[in-house]
């Protein structure tokens, strides 16, 4: 039997009271956790309705306020890391699946799968669903650029969703991950990035399960909202970077299906809003930091200065400044997170007009093909 684990912070109650009841009515779960960054209002109003979702399904639900596990920031991490702990030491359950809190398409589909998967035999079953074009900008440029020029002949490259927070895992699979001092420090984004890493170094078996409906979810606004996110998924790649990984272990994907008119048209963010953002700011400091990256990208973001420009931050580009970046970045620097984020927002504001903007096949075929390249190219091929 299954323990669902829902980690939390200031989530629309509804929503995840919803999920809940979803996870309790599926006979493969025999308990659900969820995992709160605080005692919020959601805390509240989920510990409020707890006896009354216990005696509908008989089984228990617990909520807890996450445990302060790593040395990072406070976050993501010491949520999972919670649930984790919880699992191996609190109960006997065979399998664990974390589920994002603020996903309304949630059915009983993602459970059943998740658990189809495990039965075949794979340690770890990881869930994929189409992604708007303008979504998942951390994981193709940040996360899969990252796999694919450190660790290109290993299963992380091909990885859809590494960054996913919707994973089954074994018993087994949750004890390694546990096991690892770094993965318990990785407080904060940088845990799926640590899970991911740590699976596939393991030898894990990975089964990529496909989910068509799609992860509906609350949007982003301008990208400064994903800033957090993508300084700390950084860090954690660089702080891998002189990490080997045996070729070891099975990754599959199950094969996709058709793609909703909704998923298709959704824009991931507000672009408008996002180009000031090149320009207002800079530091003497951040401005220095350039003299470390590729000619071409430090005479563009000089440029920026003045007036929003982007169209040299193509493929190769960013290549050549993603490696400069993984010797040079220095995760303490505040000027460092600021031109981090700023050369990744000309990056992903070049690929959204030079191919998110041609359609959503054209685009996703190049994002592919594009972590395709860059591991041939970490290959010297």
């Amino acid at each position: 039997m299954s323990l669902v684990v829902f980690p939390f912070k200031n989530e629309d109650p509804e929503i995840l009271i919803r999920n809940v009841k979803i996870a309790l009515s599926h006979p493969r779960v025999e308990e659900v956790l969820c995992v709160g960054a605080s005692e919020d209002r959601c805390f509240v109003a989920l510990a409020k309705a707890r006896p009354t979702l216990e005696k509908e399904h008989g089984k228990p639900v617990k909520v807890m306020v996450q445990e302060r596990i790593g040395v990072l920031r406070p976050g993501k991490g010491d949520g999972m890391n919670t649930a984790l702990q919880y699992f191996l030491q609190e109960t006997n359950h065979r399998r664990l699946h974390f589920y994002d809190a603020d996903i309304v398409s949630f059915s009983q589909e993602w459970i059943s799968k998740a658990e189809e998967g495990a039965d075949q035999g794979f340690d770890v079953v990881r869930h994929y669903f189409p992604r708007a074009s303008t979504d998942a900008m951390i994981t193709w440029f940040i996360t899969r650029t990252g796999f694919a020029l450190l660790w290109p002949k290993s299963a992380l490259p091909w990885i859809e969703q590494p960054l996913g927070g919707e994973l089954l895992l074994t018993r087994p699979a949750a004890k390694g991950l546990l096991e690892e001092e770094r993965v318990r420090r990785q407080s904060d984004w940088g845990i799926d990035t640590l899970y991911t890493f740590t699976m596939v170094k393991h030898g894990c078996s990975l089964y990529e399960t496909y989910i068509g409906v799609g992860k509906l979810h609350k949007l982003y606004g301008a990208l400064t909202d994903l800033k957090t996110m993508l300084i700390e998924c950084f860090a954690a790649i660089q702080s891998l970077r002189r990490e080997e990984i045996p070729q070891l272990g099975t990754h599959r994907v199950e094969y996709p299906g058709p793609v909703s008119q909704q998923v298709r048209e959704k824009v991931g963010y507000d672009v408008e809003g996002s180009l000031p953002l090149l320009t207002e700011g800079w530091s003497q400091e951040e401005e220095s930091l350039l003299a470390v990256l590729p000619k071409k990208v430090r005479t563009g973001m000089q440029a920026c200065r003045s007036f929003p420009k982007f169209g040299f931050m193509d493929e190769e580009a960013w290549y050549a400044t993603y490696a400069a970046l993984l010797e040079h970045f220095e995760p303490s620097s505040p000027h460092w997170h600021d031109l981090l984020f700023r050369l990744w927002l000309a990056r992903t504001l070049n690929y959204t007009v030079n191919h998110a903007l041609r359609g959503y096949d054209h685009a996703l075929h190049y994002l592919h093909q594009m972590v395709g390249r860059y591991v041939n190219r970490a290959l010297g091929r």
